[in-house]
């Protein structure tokens, strides 16, 4: 056996390089904390390591790497460090390749954390789950527009029908209504034309009168609403006797639509319902005839480009009297199944709305097949009402 110093300079070298990071005989050394990309990993000082001072008498005279001595407490050292760092048969420990029990695990805490996807899931047997991070994306089972608040803020008046389309649906039919009973011959051509109108804006204009936004004639809605009303309080006959009086009726609401209400006008109830002066059947006809223009006049995505406003304005009137015609007093309130196509309806109208912004046809045709559905499984359910 060799002597301690005749050993070959390597084989020490290789011997106190293991020494130093716990491989052997002894107790594995506990795995340093993972450092940072920016930060050194120090090793606090063991047992083995030299000391960072000499408190011996033997340690204040300097000793060459490869003397050995032995200090005046009896510890045999070899250079600056103490012999029982070294092993017994170096060559037998530097060859030897069997894993030191809980080398693995040093290992592992050492590298960068990965979490596995058992890891994710948590099991019994290794630590508890932690709660899944939160994420800006909505998860599939819950998308956001799911959400009760969302779902109020698109189904709101001003949602489905923006203020201006407002404006101008109740002015076309200002419109309509100058040219239809400025005579008996128009009023008699035009006479079957007037109810589904007439039921709109006075729909549209309690729509006005409880909106956030404010149109130009809003303190004066409810005169509006009551004055259409009354132009379809009872069924329209031929003659000059409907068309004087709806003639009357209708100049009032044109005063009013240019800002100077006539003086006298009995001040209608606050309190109205939708159902009270706008007719669900005559609303129902209006619904009809805004999906008719739109199947007609889109039926490419050429027209679609060149008619994006005209669908988005058709889109908002037929969504917002799907909506009114579950309001209260119309009587289908409490009725889940109605209320549902109607629903179905409302999200339809909205569909159209970003088809039309986008140029999107297939989008556009899958939102008229939506709407199409509704009312006919709608109208099989409660034809008869």
């Amino acid at each position: 056996m060799m002597s301690e110093k005749s050993l070959p300079s390597s084989v020490l070298t290789l011997t106190i390089s293991l020494a130093l990071i716990g491989c052997g005989g002894g107790e594995p050394a506990s795995p340093p904390e993972a450092a940072g990309p920016e930060q050194t990993t120090q090793q606090s000082p063991s047992a083995t390591d030299p000391p960072a001072t000499a408190t011996t008498a033997g340690a204040e005279k300097q000793h060459a790497r490869d003397e050995v001595w032995v200090d005046d407490k009896g510890q045999k050292w070899f250079g600056k460090v103490p012999m029982d760092a070294f092993f017994d048969k170096p060559y037998e420990v530097a060859t030897n390749t069997t894993p030191i029990a809980g080398s693995a695990q040093a290992i592992a805490s050492a590298e960068p954390a990965m979490e596995s996807p058992a890891a994710e899931a948590g099991t019994a047997e290794t630590a508890p789950p932690q709660p899944a991070p939160v994420s800006a994306t909505p998860s599939p089972e819950k998308p956001a527009e799911s959400s009760p608040t969302e779902t109020a803020a698109t189904d709101s008046w001003e949602a489905l029908i923006p203020v201006t389309v407002l404006d101008e649906e109740v002015k076309n039919i200002r419109n309509f209504l100058q040219e239809t009973v400025s005579s008996v011959g128009n009023y008699n051509s035009s006479m079957m034309m007037i109810p589904p109108k007439v039921a709109t804006m006075a729909a549209l204009a309690e729509v006005a009168h409880l909106q956030n936004q404010s149109v130009s004639w809003k303190d004066d809605a409810i005169y509006i609403r009551d004055l259409a009303g009354k132009m379809n309080s009872s069924p329209l006959q031929r003659g000059a006797k409907d068309q004087k009086r709806l003639q009357e009726l209708f100049e009032s609401i044109a005063d009013i639509l240019n800002r100077s209400k006539p003086a006298g006008l009995e001040a209608p109830p606050e309190t109205d319902s939708f159902a009270e002066t706008a007719e669900m059947r005559s609303l129902m006809k209006r619904m009809e005839e805004a999906e008719k223009l739109m199947k007609t006049e889109v039926g490419s995505a050429d027209a679609l480009t060149s008619k994006k406003a005209f669908v988005q304005h058709e889109a908002a009137v037929l969504g917002v009297l799907a909506k009114i015609v579950t309001q209260p007093g119309y009587g289908y309130e409490d009725d889940a199944e109605f209320k549902g196509f109607a629903s179905g309806i409302v999200a339809a109208t909205q569909s159209l709305k970003d088809a039309a912004e986008g140029g999107d046809f297939s989008g556009f045709e899958a939102a008229m097949s939506g709407i199409a559905t509704n009312c006919q499984n709608c109208h099989s359910k409660y034809k008869n009402d």
